[in-house]
């Protein structure tokens, strides 16, 4: 007491070692201070997140919030990357590709989505060079890795760290160094598990990769043109709501990261794996994307939730919302349905060939036909 530091103790004829003894039988440690301080973060967070923990369904409510900042649409999308980044908390979190022409909406869903989600929460990237995911120092571990465009990675050894990181929820690359010693061989371990949210205006990415993404399309109907336009127009003459308080949003993760349970257990999965057909090997993964997407909504509603075992237990209405929203996106990437769109293309194609005398049809009249751009 009374001292500057230890160089004056030690000036002033202090008993240094004595001193640095009681110092330490009185100090906390620095795991105990984490302890204290994590969990006056989660206890602030559950007061900031409010009505969110005893709403009974969070997802519907998100969708009107998306209303609110601007995004149209049946908020289909929206609703499932809130699922997926919710699943950075599970050993296997989902990941989400988006996909869609220029100018369709596709970064600006992303970013409407993550305005909800605080940045411990996904780390956002425009582009990365081939061995960024190998050295960078960023965090992944149940983060969500947000690259705005697929062609960000585009490189064969990018895309091999990218597939590792999602599949083996870590990376292990060896290179080699000059050393004073010489070149020396050096092991970088990068640790997951890590999701991964992209979008493109490709039609499918390399397949490889493919299989590890629940694809997403954006409409880009003249419908959904028009109602972008009278939200851009709401926003432009000031008749656009006041901007939503995202706080309570914010903290629900927040909550969720630092105190929520992530160990959830869905009792009827066995049931749903004799329901569900065989039809196609990708079906190993998306099933598996299929129950993730339950228990992050499990997680998401967990204070409605029994426990067994001090787990989770996932209802029927979690399976019923996930359903809802990805039913026709397996069954179209495991080829076992046809989308509407694609539907409606080919019987185009059919009629303008016929009608043109069995000869060949451009994109144009095509185009023309779907009275598309």
């Amino acid at each position: 007491q009374g001292r500057k530091d230890v160089s004056e103790c030690h000036v002033l004829g202090d008993d240094v070692p004595a001193l640095m003894q009681k110092l330490r039988a009185h100090a906390t440690s620095c795991r105990v201070l984490q302890a204290q301080a994590r969990s006056q973060a989660a206890a602030e967070a559950r007061d900031q997140a409010g009505p969110l923990l005893s709403c009974t369904d969070v997802l519907a409510e998100f969708a009107q919030l998306c209303s609110r900042l601007g995004l149209v649409g049946d908020g289909r999308n929206a609703r499932l990357l809130y699922l997926a980044l919710v699943s950075r908390l599970l050993d296997r979190p989902t990941s989400v590709v988006l996909k869609g022409p220029s100018s369709a909406g596709k970064s600006y869903t992303v970013e409407t989505v993550l305005r909800a989600f605080p940045q411990s929460a996904y780390f956002a990237l425009s582009s990365m060079s081939p061995r960024a995911l190998a050295y960078s120092e960023e965090p992944l571990q149940h983060r969500m890795l947000v690259l705005y465009e697929a062609s960000g990675f585009s490189s064969d050894s990018g895309t091999y760290l990218m597939r590792s990181l999602l599949s083996e929820n870590c990376i292990r690359h060896q290179t080699v160094e000059k050393t004073a010693g010489g070149l020396r061989a050096r092991l970088v371990e990068r640790e997951g598990p890590t999701g991964l949210i992209t979008t493109t205006t490709w039609a499918a990415l390399h397949p490889e990769t493919e299989t590890r993404l629940l694809s997403l399309t954006v409409r880009d109907d003249k419908e959904q043109t028009r109602a972008v336009m009278h939200s851009l127009a709401d926003h432009a003459s000031g008749a656009a709501p006041a901007p939503p308080d995202l706080t309570p949003w914010r903290a629900l993760q927040t909550w969720l990261e630092l105190a929520g349970d992530r160990d959830v257990i869905i009792p009827y999965a066995q049931e749903l794996a004799h329901r569900s057909h065989p039809s196609a090997v990708r079906l190993r993964r998306d099933f598996q994307t299929v129950l993730n997407l339950i228990k992050a909504h499990a997680i998401l509603h967990q204070t409605h939730r029994r426990r067994q075992d001090g787990r989770v237990v996932a209802e029927l209405d979690d399976y019923r919302v996930v359903h809802d929203l990805v039913s026709d996106l397996v069954s179209h990437g495991a080829q076992s349905s046809v989308r509407p769109t694609e539907r409606q293309t080919v019987h185009a194609v059919i009629e303008l060939y016929h009608a043109n005398d069995d000869q060949p049809i451009t994109v144009a009249s095509l185009a023309s036909r779907l009275d598309l751009d």
